[in-house]
């Protein structure tokens, strides 16, 4: 995996690895996103959750729901290692992270991030979504390929090809920055 490393004052944002959205194929998104942490020291770090109540907007437009309790926790070995750092925790039941607490774009500025790496769960929907964001607010945005997934391969492929087409991802970064490199 290899990690954007600027001079810009970074964030990590990890969205929604809970085990309602853990499955056999993307189960392998908590370990590269420990090495991450482990490697990489980031000034400011955002942990965010998901849930979706029965007469939710889920509900109603996609008859799917995800109720508040034990399936929308971070897994425990990641909220064992983010609570060292003192992240911004934001529970939502929104795509992105900033729309789940609109605080954290404050925070984030006031806290001098130029830069946020997104990470976890699912590709194609809440990551996607966050990063969009994420980069509207003016932030440089890079989601880690490496450190996502999504429900299904197909979801997850054609969601990294459009973030890709825009040069928003560990592997298509066009910028002329150094790399640390995490085995």
């Amino acid at each position: 995996m290899k990690i954007p490393q600027s001079s810009r004052k970074q964030a990590l944002i990890v969205v929604d690895v809970q085990p309602s959205f853990l499955n056999k194929r993307n189960k392998g998104v908590v370990g590269n996103i420990l090495k991450l942490i482990k490697n990489v020291p980031y000034s400011v770090y955002v942990a965010a959750t998901f849930h979706a109540e029965k007469g939710s907007l889920w509900d109603i437009q996609q008859e799917w729901t995800c109720p508040e309790g034990e399936g929308t926790k971070t897994v425990t070995i990641l909220t064992e290692e983010l609570n060292r750092l003192h992240p911004i925790k934001v529970y939502k039941e929104t795509k992105s992270v900033f729309k789940g607490n609109k605080e954290v774009t404050a925070m984030l500025k006031r806290k001098g991030v130029q830069e946020v790496h997104v990470v976890g769960l699912d590709t194609n929907d809440c990551v996607l979504a966050t990063a969009y964001e994420a980069f509207d607010l003016g932030f440089v945005t890079y989601v880690i390929e490496e450190c996502c997934g999504a429900p299904t391969e197909a979801l997850h492929k054609k969601s990294l090809d459009l973030l890709r087409e825009q040069n928003m991802t560990n592997r298509s970064c066009i910028e002329k920055i150094d790399f640390l490199k995490i085995e």
